[in-house]
């Protein structure tokens, strides 16, 4: 059994919404640990079509896949976020605490408070509970 990492947000997903939280919650001086099943950052766009245009990106008319994620690991850099690479997320569970744990694919467990989600593929369907579901 591996010991848990406490952090205030724990990110599923490192492509550019993951990223890009990461730097929202800096911002708030929230501390974050991200959890990609990939090997590097960028999630599809760095996967899949790294040199392929990107042109509905604010403020940037034109940026390729891997250039929108060299840019936001470059604005996310002073908030040193924890990286978790080639891990799925595979069990998430509510504490007494109210907090999470999550335990990934190799057997770390991370526990926080917060849980963001945001992936194009659906590994697990995890239950908002009924305070937060959208009416």
């Amino acid at each position: 059994m591996s010991d848990i990492q406490k952090t205030d947000v724990i990110i599923i997903g490192a492509g550019p919404c993951g990223l890009f939280a990461v730097f929202e919650l800096g911002l708030l001086d929230l501390r974050c640990h991200l959890v990609d099943i990939l090997d590097k950052p960028g999630g599809q766009c760095a996967e899949l079509y790294p040199e392929k245009p990107i042109y509905d990106i604010p403020a940037l008319p034109i940026c390729t896949g891997q250039e929108l994620t060299d840019r936001l690991m470059e604005q996310i850099a002073p908030f040193d976020p924890v990286f978790h690479y080639g891990q799925m997320a595979e069990a998430l569970e509510k504490l007494d605490d109210g907090s999470w744990l999550l335990t990934t694919s190799d057997g770390g467990k991370l526990n926080a408070p917060v849980v963001v989600y945001r992936g194009r593929w659906r590994l697990f369907r995890a239950e908002a509970p009924s305070s937060v579901r959208p009416r």
